[in-house]
């Protein structure tokens, strides 16, 4: 199985595992996604935006929003953090949703580590949503690379 549809898959079992069942015989209404295989250049420790949702449309005047994103990223000699995130619109100026905790690098700093973030929100009187998957680095000697990932939008 690839390993997107495997995500996917996931992604939605996770969401739908979590929620009341009242609330889970609801469904999602509309599903985005984009999934990149072309390096990203991680600029030392600059916030860079990897991949974006694009606009995901809204169905009703008041939608819960779930957004999981994934990078497979290989990091440059001394880099001792990666940092996640998932923001509003495009770039990494948008609004931050959920948090932005550091996660420390689990191998040797010039080794390929997988990230992912997961964030929800209630959005309201808009007529599509879009969020972007940034990653930042600490410590990075030089420049690192997002090598695959993804971004999954979910609304209800």
């Amino acid at each position: 199985m690839r390993t997107r549809e495997l995500i996917v898959g996931l992604a939605l079992l996770v969401a739908l595992a979590f929620t009341p069942g009242h609330v889970a015989a609801q469904g999602f209404s509309q599903v985005g996604f984009v999934t990149f295989t072309t390096d990203v250049v991680i600029t030392t420790t600059t916030e860079k935006d990897v991949v974006y949702s694009g606009p995901v449309t809204v169905p009703r005047q008041t939608a819960n929003v779930c957004i999981m994103a994934w990078a497979q990223v290989t990091t440059a000699a001394s880099t001792t953090t990666i940092t996640p995130r998932i923001r509003r619109g495009t770039g990494i100026a948008g609004t931050l949703v959920g948090e932005a905790n550091p996660e420390n690098v689990k191998a040797a700093a010039g080794s390929t580590e997988f990230v992912y973030e997961l964030a929800c929100e209630d959005r309201a009187d808009v007529a599509t949503v879009d969020y972007s998957f940034t990653v930042q680095t600490a410590a990075a000697g030089a420049n690192g690379a997002a090598l695959q990932g993804g971004i999954v939008v979910f609304v209800r």
